[in-house]
């Protein structure tokens, strides 16, 4: 039986990140998932004045009582945004009574130094309870902060690149993987991980402005590449190099940063 991936993120009626572009970019990498929408809204949560928002709990909890009875094969699980509590205890509790061989955490709370509108400290002590059974985990530069207690300096050392990264990676399995988002190393941004202690980049030419849903597409093909069997460094490499392809798009297409990301050309590629 085909084993499927349990997708866990928000779905907003206007802006094309979250589920909207997580599902298919996942299904276009072949990956069978079970679509989990966490909560939801009207629009994205930022760029659109205050959203109506519509929490999936106790729908959630029921579900995923009703997905332990059926004949599913379950291999995996990416979760994304995820601003309602209790939604992220349940299914903090379904993973943990699960044997899953990838879990993919993307601990969405945060960016740019702050807190994402409506979320906060509760959120952030979520995503530490989370990660603890997170094989691979994606926070962005702000969340890593957070998450650890670590600021970095506005000009960053390769030494503070790596505490930064090991603790973070303390926070996921002891086999766990840990790589941060979002960083900018002079005209490029782009991803730092570690690979047998060593510290790895992979960036790309800045482009202007603020891309919004960026972490959920980079995650997706993470995740996907992972899937397909890819090591870590590979699906990183493929992954931070498919997103800024997707990025040039959305610059040439979206008039509207807050509009989420341009995948259609993506797709068309996998």
């Amino acid at each position: 039986m085909q084993k499927r991936l349990l997708l866990a993120q928000d779905l907003s009626v206007v802006g094309d990140l979250s589920l909207t572009v997580a599902l298919p970019l996942l299904e276009v990498q072949g990956v069978k998932t079970l679509s989990l929408p966490t909560s939801l809204l009207s629009t994205q949560s930022e760029g659109f004045g205050e959203p109506c928002i519509l929490p999936c709990y106790p729908w959630i909890e029921q579900t995923l009582a009703h997905l332990q009875k059926l004949d599913l094969t379950l291999g995996g699980a990416l979760l994304g945004y995820l601003d309602d509590l209790k939604t992220g205890q349940a299914l903090l509790n379904f993973l943990q009574e699960q044997s899953l061989s990838l879990t993919v955490i993307d601990p969405v709370f945060a960016d740019e130094g702050k807190f994402y509108p409506n979320l906060g400290p509760e959120h952030l002590a979520l995503q530490k309870e989370l990660l603890q059974v997170a094989d691979y985990a994606t926070p962005n530069v702000t969340e890593a902060q957070f998450l650890t207690g670590i600021r970095l300096s506005d000009e960053p050392s390769k030494a503070e690149f790596c505490a930064l990264l090991e603790q973070t990676q303390r926070l996921v399995k002891a086999t766990g993987q840990v790589v941060i988002t979002g960083l900018s190393f002079g005209a490029e941004k782009g991803c730092l991980w570690l690979e047998e202690g060593t510290l790895k980049q992979c960036s790309y030419p800045k482009l202007a402005g603020h891309f919004y849903g960026s972490g959920d597409v980079f995650a997706a093909l993470l995740t996907g590449a992972l899937w397909q069997g890819a090591s870590f460094s590979q699906a990183i490499k493929k992954a931070t190099k498919e997103t800024y392809e997707a990025l040039c798009e959305t610059a040439k297409n979206y008039s509207k940063r807050q509009e989420g990301i341009d995948i259609s050309r993506l797709l068309q590629k996998l």
